[in-house]
């Protein structure tokens, strides 16, 4: 580590700092505590020669002695200087690297500093200056710490400890520049020449000091390479989507939420396919759905939506998605509608066999009034019987009709759950559970169904023992009397029997 090699001298007051392309420090040390040649040429050896270093030594009368990688002067000329530098003064040291891209990696020599200057400057800034590095690779950039840090990455830059091994990223930057050019018009690009991929953390560690930075850069540029055409001026974000209807919309940029959803309509655009056709898919969707909310608050259900049309474009149904949505909800209408019908068919088939029970009991007073019968022994023996049976008639019509009406409606959940079926294919799971209300409304109305039912059956059933009992009290001959007197008979039978047996035993 850089940090070390200067702390093994006897240096006081040192001064760090690192922007993006430049290290500097500086330190002092008295005459008699001054380290040997061995002490800059070790830290200049330390240095990948890929960065340009230079120390310059001067004393109080502003006599300069230099080293540095391209030009080092000999242990000899360093000794002199120090000879010639009186022992109460005090040698100032300055040093600087001068850091450059080479073979996909760069250096950072104190990650604190450097992410301090980083979070000092603008969103514009930093993507400016992430832009001049990335530039110049072509896949990806590995950022060598020569500090202690957590490794992070995004998917085009690696932030890892000093000699750490790397897999090469899989992903194209190059491939997916050519492809945001050609389906969107980001005005500002040749200034920003950054994606929303190189910020887009996919590695992270706890407590991270840029990722709340890095987030809402993936996210603004996310925004820009959706929209047809955007800008950045100042610190506003400007486009416009042309879909089913031209959206305008405008974002503070320093004031920009994390909105995951974006980045991942972005990558879905430009992840295979043809990323003109599923912009202008997602420009619709899009479109419509912001009509009254902004960009930066769309959800889960845009993209659910937007997948869903590609998947009828890619199935050749160029159908309107809308109208599709509102032939579903109107079928599943239809399916709970019918479903409520069928519960109250079976009070419609109540009400019918009461009105034939009554029916029957009428005829029965209106035979007995005009016969001789009087009206005080209306409900004979037969009549009894007769009534009696056709109440067990109805009792037995009741589970006929109960039974008929479970099996049509469970036919009706059976088509439901087919259309859900067939739209299976078409849409996504998230736009089913959308398209169908997460089966809220098949669950209320199944809920409805059943409390219905109960209570159906409950007044059908207790009406039926009330018709019941009321027959028996008012016949002349009443059954349960009759069934009495038949059991009381078939009793003395058995203890007849049993006394006939045991006598014969006896004898």
């Amino acid at each position: 580590m850089l940090a070390e090699l200067l702390s093994l001298a006897e240096i006081r007051d040192i001064i760090v700092s690192e922007r993006m392309k430049v290290y500097e420090a500086s330190f002092n040390f008295d005459l008699n505590n001054a380290p040997d040649y061995s002490y800059f040429f070790n830290i200049i050896n330390f240095i990948p020669q890929r960065d340009n270093i230079k120390i310059t030594l001067q004393d109080e009368n502003e006599r300069i002695f230099e080293v540095s990688s391209s030009k080092t002067e000999g242990e000899e000329e360093y000794k002199t200087f120090l000879k010639n530098t009186l022992d109460d003064e005090t040698i100032n040291v300055k040093l600087r690297i001068d850091k450059k891209v080479e073979e996909n990696h760069f250096s950072i020599y104190s990650y604190d500093e450097f992410v301090k200057d980083i979070l000092m400057l603008s969103i514009e800034q930093v993507m400016i200056a992430f832009s001049g590095l990335l530039s110049q690779v072509s896949t990806f950039l590995v950022f060598d710490v020569y500090s202690p840090m957590t490794m992070f990455a995004t998917k085009t830059m690696f932030f890892v400890p000093y000699r750490s091994q790397i897999t090469n990223s899989e992903f194209n930057r190059k491939q997916r520049m050519e492809s945001c050019k050609e389906a969107s018009y980001f005005y500002n690009f040749d200034t920003y020449e950054v994606l929303p991929d190189d910020f887009k953390i996919t590695i992270n560690y706890e407590s991270n000091p840029l990722t709340e930075l890095f987030q809402k850069i993936t996210m603004l540029l996310s925004i820009s390479f959706i929209a047809a055409s955007s800008s950045i001026n100042g610190r506003q974000l400007k486009g416009i989507i042309n879909g089913q209807r031209t959206m305008e919309y405008c974002c503070d940029i320093n004031n920009i939420q994390d909105n995951k959803v974006l980045y991942r309509i972005y990558n879905w655009i430009y992840t295979d396919g043809s990323p003109i056709d599923k912009a202008i898919i997602a420009r619709n969707v899009i479109s419509l759905h912001c009509k009254y909310v902004s960009i930066t608050e769309i959800d889960d259900k845009v993209m659910a939506s937007i997948q869903s049309n590609y998947n009828l474009y890619l199935k050749d149904n160029v159908k309107d998605y809308l109208e599709l949505k509102n032939k579903v909800a109107e079928f599943i209408s239809d399916i709970v509608s019918k479903t409520g019908e069928y519960a109250t068919s079976l009070l419609d088939k109540f009400k019918s066999n009461l009105i034939a029970i009554f029916g029957f009991i009428f005829s029965v007073i209106l035979a007995n009034v005009v016969s001789n019968q009087p009206l005080n022994n209306l409900f004979t023996r037969e009549i009894t019987v007769l009534v009696e049976c056709v109440l067990a008639g109805s009792f037995v019509y009741l589970f006929i009709c109960y039974f008929q009406s479970r099996y049509e409606i469970e036919k009706v959940y059976e088509s439901y759950e087919q259309l859900k079926l067939n739209y299976k294919d078409i849409l996504t799971e998230d736009d089913l559970l959308e398209t169908f209300g997460n089966d809220e409304g098949l669950n209320k109305m199944k809920k409805t169904i059943s409390k219905s039912e109960k209570l159906y059956l409950g007044v059908w059933i207790v009406f039926l023992i009330a018709a019941l009992l009321i027959v028996e009290y008012l016949s002349s001959n009443p059954t349960y009397q009759v069934i009495g007197k038949e059991l009381d008979l078939f009793m003395q039978n058995i203890k007849r029997c049993f006394n006939f047996i045991k006598e014969n035993r006896t004898c």
